[in-house]
């Protein structure tokens, strides 16, 4: 690790000296832009350049890629905005050098607005990632060509770091041997495409993949998108090798109408013989089946989860913990309650903002929405705040609501009393 904190060391180094030539060419008075000036300056940058691109080739080859996925270096693309400066110094100092002509007027100044608008940093270039399975080389080829291959404002030193920095498994092997130099980027790119270029494997690797798809054990919202989803873009990826697929739609639905569940083809039999009358029935019948059983799976979904929601809203709130005990029952069931007197009940009551009716702390009597009356008065308040005229203010209202309601020896529970 040491060797790599060294190489970042001097290429840092090298891209400061690198970035100030060109920024001093900017800022140097026209009186001192000389030709023997501006070649020299020209020479020092090139030295520089070399270095820079000598040196990071030696980090390239010590460093492994997990090690590029967390340096700054590799994350901030330091290459490339060296590149950049460097570039533009030096085109600069030739533009400078060109010698007079007519239309030299149309040549733009440094400094100027065309010449600003040229500094201006591109956005990183998002480059696919190929591990090395045949049915993704056409999709990786064909992006990494249109992003890197045929860019030529991207010198191949560059192309070869993307392609090393775009491929793992077994595809990153066959390039770890290969030196990011300007020289070995065709070699790179090459040893790629006989590997994976293989029309006949490619194709083998899709009808793999479409046929070898999991059968269903039960309807699943995941799995039936998934199974649609796989057997599309397996027909998509023929048809982009001009394999013409028209005709196979027998063969798809009888492949994926097998993979579906028991309950699930059953409803397709069931929409089937609604759709097509003696006819095959297409593929595309078949996507729209499948679309219209997913999207009935998620509805059910949705509405179970709403009712598990308000299940078990109701079922906290009609269990919470009891204000005075605080064990799982209501105060009305409370025992400790129960044993307290009249007047000690109310008073507790009337203490603890607790509701005279339904004995639910948090609202007065007024607003409460329970339905329940005293069973002895059937007025709006609980049957344990009933007060009797006959009866001892410092007696069990249970004693008294047994003795007036009750024939059997037992009594009452506390639950009998809302």
């Amino acid at each position: 690790m040491d060797n790599v904190e060294q190489l970042l060391t001097v290429l840092q180094d090298i891209r400061q000296h690198i970035t100030r030539i060109y920024e001093n060419f900017k800022k140097t008075s026209k009186s001192r832009l000389t030709e023997g000036y501006v070649e020299t300056k020209m020479s020092i940058l090139q030295e520089y350049w070399v270095a820079f691109t000598n040196n990071h080739n030696s980090l390239i080859r010590i460093v492994t890629k997990e090690q590029r996925k967390s340096l700054e270096y590799f994350k901030n693309e330091v290459f490339v905005d060296c590149e950049e400066n460097y570039i533009q110094g030096k085109a600069a100092m030739k533009d400078f050098l060109q010698p007079a002509h007519p239309q030299s007027s149309s040549i733009p100044a440094i400094g100027s607005p065309l010449s600003m608008k040229q500094q201006v940093k591109l956005p990183n270039i998002e480059v696919p990632t190929f591990a090395g399975n045949y049915e993704d080389w056409p999709t990786f080829q064909d992006l990494f060509i249109s992003l890197i291959h045929k860019n030529d404002g991207i010198s191949k030193v560059q192309k070869l770091q993307y392609l090393k920095l775009s491929v793992s498994g077994e595809a990153e092997n066959l390039l770890k041997h290969i030196q990011v130099t300007e020289d070995n980027y065709d070699q790179a790119w090459e040893v790629l495409r006989q590997r994976y270029n293989n029309k006949r494997l490619i194709v083998t690797s899709i009808l793999r993949k479409l046929f070898n798809q999991k059968k269903l054990q039960s309807p699943s919202v995941s799995h039936i998108k998934a199974l649609l989803d796989t057997t599309n873009q397996c027909l998509h990826s023929l048809n982009n090798l001009n394999i013409n697929t028209d005709q196979w739609d027998p063969l798809i639905v009888y492949i994926i109408t097998n993979k579906l569940d028991l309950e699930s083809q059953k409803g397709w039999e069931e929409y089937v013989s609604k759709e097509v009358s003696g006819d095959l029935p297409t593929f595309s019948i078949l996507k729209k089946f499948l679309e219209i059983k997913f999207r009935t799976l998620e509805l059910l979904q949705s509405s179970t989860k709403e009712k598990n929601t308000v299940h078990t809203f109701h079922t906290t709130t009609n269990f919470k913990a009891c204000v005075l005990c605080k064990e799982h029952h209501a105060l009305c069931h409370c025992k400790s309650f129960g044993k307290m007197n009249l007047q000690k009940r109310r008073e507790y009551i009337n203490q603890n903002n607790i509701c005279y009716n339904c004995l639910i702390p948090g609202h007065p009597v007024k607003y409460c929405r329970s339905s329940s009356t005293c069973r002895i008065c059937h007025k709006r308040h609980h049957t344990l705040l009933h007060h009797s005229p006959t009866a001892s203010t410092q007696g069990n209202l249970l004693q008294e609501y047994q003795t007036q309601h009750c024939n059997t020896a037992t009594g009452p529970t506390y639950k009998d009393l809302s």
